[in-house]
């Protein structure tokens, strides 16, 4: 399962994907699906077992992340 990072802006994706990689932990960048309301276009797709330690990360180097989603039957649902 994979979970969706979004952010304020594409500066912060970029950001993000960098500081991740860094740590080796693998992103895909992609567009933000419809059903998700973000600041840009843009999401990274995290596997389910870094998302605490991408957060970490992420929260580290001050990168703003705007929001986590989980995708369950279809709907995306913002967790915690």
């Amino acid at each position: 399962m994979e979970y969706f990072f979004t952010f304020p802006n594409t500066s912060a994706v970029i950001a993000a994907e960098q500081a991740l990689q860094e740590q080796n932990i693998s992103v895909k960048v992609r567009p933000v699906p419809n059903a998700i309301r973000a600041g840009c276009g843009l999401l990274l797709c995290i596997a389910e077992d870094k998302t605490t330690q991408a957060r970490q990360i992420l929260q580290q180097q001050k990168i703003e992340l705007q929001a986590v989603y989980q995708l369950i039957d279809g709907v995306y649902i913002q967790v915690p």
